[in-house]
């Protein structure tokens, strides 16, 4: 309940523009390793696989611990959609005109109706299944990663799975 208030508090305050990010230089790999800090025992229980491939010395404008946050919502929601025995993969990259976080599960993925709303406030789609969201986490990512100039998109993998694409131009 804590983290559903917290939430609610936080779309509030950044839909009120009360919200000041900082812009700073973000090393991407420290940003994916803080955000992932939280959850390594929680995979290691659940025997979820972690396989990154993080460029050294990729960097971003923004404001870390929101970042960290937008980032940590998705993980959750990977994490639960591969389930026990699940695998993850974080892979980035970069070129000329942006810096790519790309964020893979070896879950169900979504269904085709659901694509074009799972960013949507208070939505869950049809594979959310016995999982306990609001439907608050992925709004909230997207409204801290678009206000900080990024792009997020989330679609399906060929082979299976959930892709989420998140895009800081430079």
């Amino acid at each position: 309940m804590d983290w559903l208030l917290t939430s609610l508090l936080k779309l509030s305050r950044l839909d009120a523009g009360v919200v000041v990010f900082q812009s700073e230089q973000i090393d991407v790999n420290n940003l994916i390793c803080a955000a992932l800090r939280p959850f390594l025992i929680p995979m290691e229980l659940h025997d979820i696989t972690l396989q990154t491939d993080v460029p050294k010395g990729l960097m971003i404008w923004g404001d870390s611990s929101w970042l960290s946050e937008a980032i940590q919502n998705i993980l959750k929601n990977c994490m639960e959609s591969a389930g026990d025995n699940g695998k993850l993969e974080i892979v980035c990259a970069d070129n000329s005109l942006f810096t790519e976080i790309v964020i893979h599960d070896s879950g169900a993925g979504f269904e085709k109706k659901d694509l074009h709303c799972l960013f949507d406030r208070f939505y869950r789609g049809g594979n959310a299944g016995a999982t306990t969201g609001y439907g608050i986490g992925l709004a909230l990512c997207k409204m801290i990663i678009t206000r900080q100039g990024g792009t997020i998109i989330a679609k399906n993998h060929p082979q299976g799975g959930a892709i989420f694409a998140i895009r800081f131009p430079k």
